[in-house]
């Protein structure tokens, strides 16, 4: 059960989650990123328009695929893999997995989704890639290389730091992108490779979100319960 004080504090993220896409957003559009020629492969997955739905997939539905993808076993990749292979596979890596998190959600309507490159804390060597969706209870972090099901995600500057986001086409860069230029220094950066973890254990509930550890809050899925995204 959740507590009163927990209660509360979803009451005022509901009651503040009405502004336009992104409006919080730290990023503006940009013509390219240091990533688009290693993306082409996916790219399709990226722009393709939803067949399956038109008003987005419950939170329930989401959570379903993170768990599905959680569990999936981790490989890396060089190559950005397309939907198909991850999912024929059944293998993949932080980049195979979030993209195929997202083509399940937009091909079912989902809307205001973008995949992200980044770092899952600002200290590591390595770059991510995960999912954001931006709903009416604020943007929803979907990471199903590391967390189990969605998470409201918090401002906080150490984790989850994006560089560069992808939205049906469009592609933006973020302020702390800065960080992102002098890693890159000039080069083309290497395909994101975070994630390398041992088999995954499932938690005893399947909606416990370990997204607590980074800051980062687990949804109660009745706020969604029948309810299209935005």
């Amino acid at each position: 059960m959740i507590s009163l004080l927990k209660k509360a504090f979803w009451l005022l993220i509901v009651a503040g989650g009405g502004a336009s896409a992104f409006a919080q957003s730290t990023s503006f559009e940009v013509a390219s990123t240091p990533y688009d020629r290693q993306m082409e492969r996916v790219e399709p997955a990226l722009t393709a328009p939803s067949i399956y739905g038109n008003y987005g997939p419950s939170l329930n539905v989401v959570n379903e695929w993170m768990i599905e993808l959680r569990a999936m076993p981790y490989r890396y990749s060089r190559e950005w893999q397309t939907p198909f292979e991850v999912e024929a596979a059944r293998v993949g890596d932080c980049k195979g997995k979030a993209v195929v998190l997202y083509d399940r959600m937009q091909s079912n309507g989902a809307t205001n989704l973008r995949l992200v490159i980044g770092k899952r804390r600002a200290s590591d060597s390595l770059t991510h890639a995960w999912v954001e969706w931006q709903t009416r209870i604020g943007t929803l972090l979907l990471d199903p290389t590391f967390n189990w099901n969605a998470a409201v995600k918090l401002k906080n500057r150490q984790t989850y730091v994006a560089f560069y986001e992808y939205e049906s086409g469009h592609k933006y860069q973020a302020t702390t992108s800065l960080l992102a230029n002098r890693s890159f220094a000039g080069r083309a950066p290497a395909a994101p490779a975070h994630g390398m973890i041992t088999r995954p254990v499932r938690p005893a509930s399947r909606y416990r979100s370990s997204g607590w550890t980074f800051d980062e809050g687990p949804i109660d899925p009745r706020f969604f319960a029948n309810r299209p995204a935005l």
